[in-house]
Parts: structure tokens; C-alpha cells; sequence
């Protein structure tokens, strides 16, 4: 079995690295001889990361197209084409379509896979003349042209059999390989509770949510808000940590929270998200506090092995929960890990991604 991979980015981009990536060495493993062309290298995606400016954005998406219309001319070699999301957001997926047109002349499966609501638009995102050029049926396009898609929650899969009926839930995954365990221990007079967090710029305005909730936990308790990854973060009165993100540190910062928060507002945007930085605390044994909106609520039980908060006054009682009990931490962490590992990790959904892969039925996949 042959199968041509387009991720969308390098592995330093989270989507691309926790849905493709991390996978191809496990899938070689199995006898899958899976080829990678990702949209741009580390090199670009580190350098013209789109959300640095306009020029940016035009060398990352315009070499972005360009990797995937040169894919057109070596998919003859594979059995299998898996398309990681669409390159281009909001525009008509040329790139996309011109894969599916090959692919479907030679005879070659098409699998798409999307752990995102790139079908809708963030609700932090700044109105711009790219919306007088939106195709709002860009992804179903694609989705009506593929032999299988996989989803990576229940509402992008109910979303996708609009338009297929062929439809895989996998969860986004972690590699426990990378994850050792916090070790939980009693705090220092005088050392701050770390609330973590961890995204990408375009995830940080979720966090205004909280600004309420740790000015008043800051009152009582000493507390530092650790961000990795996000911009711009203030929080007055309560004592704010920017740190870069990077592969290399990105475990070893998680382990110093002493808890990880998600939080959301419904949208259709949050509704698509796949739980990513949830599942890291998570794995790393670091107990989680996270708003139940969508993904949110399959993850994790309230109370078991994680917090869920739908109010700020839930928010401020469950986090003071944490900073109260040492125990309550270690327990909490040490169940979310367990969930990860049941359910969360690639040993848990390397035979559903192989079945997809090889059979030509997805939806008869076990779906969480």
C-alpha cells in the first residue's frame, strides 16, 4: 500500500504534526509505505508564519499552492492520496480540486482529513477584502469528491455527511513517547500556582474569558498565567508569562503548570475544535480546566478527570479547587493521563487511521 500524505505545513505547525506526521513512522511500521510532501518547510513556516503580515501570508500560501499542484504529478505512483485540510483558507480550493481530478482520472482513493471548522470563520478574525472572494461551499466541494473522510470530532463528521457518506471519527492524537508525567508537589511559601496555556495566536482571544476569573483568584492566591505560544496578553492586576513556542520546549514547559485551561464561547468555530491543548495537559498529567463546548465534553468527565466550567463563578470555584489540594491535582492529572492513553493517544487510533487507509468503508470505523 501506497500512500502519497499532503499535510499542510511542516511539523512545527500543530495540525499538520498531531494528524499526519506523527503518524508516518508508526504507519511504516505496519507495512504502509507512506510518502510526505508538506505545503511549506520548517524553514518558511517559521519565517512567513501568515500571521506576521501580508507578505507573510503571500509566500506561505503561495508556496502552499504551488506544493500541491506539483502533488498532481506524482500521484500516479500511490494507491492513496490523504489531503490534510485545504491550503488556501476562504478562497475556491483549486489546489484541492485539481488533486481530485487526477487522482479520480488515474483511479487512486482520495482521503481528507480536517480536525477544523475550515468550513466557518473565526470569530476573532478582522473583516478583509479576502472576504469578497469567500467560496462558503469550498470544503464541501472537496468533501463530495473524496472516497473517505476522517474527522476529528463529532460535529465535523456530522458536518462532513452532509456531502459523503463515507466518514471516520480519529481524534487528534498524542504521542505519549514525548509526554513523561508531571510530578506533583506541594508548593514553596511564597511560589506561584502556574495556570497554563497553550495555542497559537489566533486561539488567545478565547483567554479574555478568564481575565474576571484570575483577577479575582489573584486577590486571595498567588498566581502567574503562563502562555505559550500566544501574543499580546494582559491581564491587570495578575502577573502574565510569555513564552515562545517552540518543538523542543513544548513538553517540558506544560509540565510546569500546575493546571491548563481551555476556555471557549459557542461559536461554530469553537464547536469544530478537536481539544488539542487539553489532550496536552492531559498527557502531560496536568489536571485540566476547560469550557464544555463541543470536543471539550468528550474528553473529559467533570470531576473525574478533569474540570468542565460553563460560568465564571464555575471557573473561579474549580480552579481554586486545584490550588487548594496537592492531591487533588496529582489524582486528577494522573486520571486525565489514563484517558489519554485509552482513548487520546496513537496507539488508540493507529488501527482506526490504518482501516481508513485500507478498507473501503470508513464509517463502519468504531467512533468515540
Amino acid at each position: 500500500m501506497r500512500v502519497l500524505f499532503l499535510p499542510t505545513a511542516s511539523w512545527n505547525d500543530p495540525p499538520s504534526r498531531y494528524r499526519i506526521h506523527q503518524y508516518l513512522d508508526y504507519l511504516r511500521g505496519q507495512g504502509i509505505v507512506a510518502d510526505c510532501k508538506a505545503g511549506v518547510s520548517d524553514y518558511i513556516y517559521a519565517r512567513f508564519t501568515p500571521y506576521k503580515g501580508i507578505l507573510a501570508k503571500a509566500v506561505f500560501f503561495g508556496l502552499s499552492l504551488l506544493s500541491r499542484i506539483l502533488a498532481c504529478f506524482i500521484i500516479w505512483r500511490y494507491n492513496a492520496v490523504f489531503i490534510q485540510r485545504l491550503v488556501l483558507p476562504h478562497v475556491y480550493p483549486l489546489p484541492e480540486m485539481l488533486i481530485c481530478l487526477v487522482a479520480g482520472l488515474l483511479g487512486k482513493r482520495i482521503i481528507f482529513d480536517f480536525d477544523d471548522a475550515i468550513f466557518a470563520t473565526s470569530p476573532h478574525r478582522k473583516r478583509t477584502l479576502v472576504e469578497k472572494f469567500t467560496d462558503s461551499n469550498r470544503v464541501a466541494r472537496i468533501l463530495a469528491r473524496c472516497d473517505a473522510v476522517i474527522a476529528g470530532n463529532a460535529y465535523l463528521a456530522d458536518y462532513a455527511r452532509i456531502y459523503n457518506s463515507n466518514v471516520a471519527i480519529i481524534p487528534t492524537s498524542i504521542d505519549l513517547s514525548r509526554y513523561p508525567v508531571k510530578k506533583v508537589a506541594e508548593k514553596k511559601p511564597g511560589e506561584p500556582y502556574v495556570i497554563g496555556w497553550i495555542g497559537m495566536p489566533g486561539s488567545l482571544p478565547y483567554l479574555n474569558i478568564l481575565k474576571p476569573v484570575f483577577q479575582e483568584i489573584g486577590i486571595r492566591y498567588k498566581i502567574l498565567i503562563r502562555i505559550i505560544g500566544g501574543q499580546n496578553y494582559e491581564c491587570p492586576g495578575v502577573r502574565v508569562e510569555h513564552i515562545p513556542w517552540s518543538l523542543k520546549d513544548e513538553v517540558s514547559q506544560i509540565l510546569t503548570f500546575d493546571m491548563g485551561v481551555m476556555p471557549l464561547f459557542e461559536s461554530e468555530e469553537a464547536r469544530g475544535k478537536c481539544g488539542l491543548k487539553l489532550l496536552q495537559y492531559m498527557a502531560a498529567g496536568v489536571p485540566a480546566v476547560a469550557s464544555p463546548v463541543s470536543a471539550n465534553n468528550e474528553i473529559i468527565t467533570d470531576g473525574i478527570n478533569g474540570y468542565l466550567a460553563g460560568s465564571p463563578e464555575e471557573w473561579a470555584e474549580k480552579l481554586r479547587a486545584l490550588i487548594h489540594s496537592t492531591q487533588l491535582r496529582l489524582e486528577m492529572g494522573r486520571r486525565g493521563r489514563d484517558t489519554v492513553e485509552q482513548r487520546f493517544s496513537i496507539r488508540a487510533n493507529l488501527p482506526k487511521l490504518i482501516q481508513v487507509i485500507t478498507s473501503e468503508n470508513a464509517a463502519l470505523i468504531t467512533e468515540l
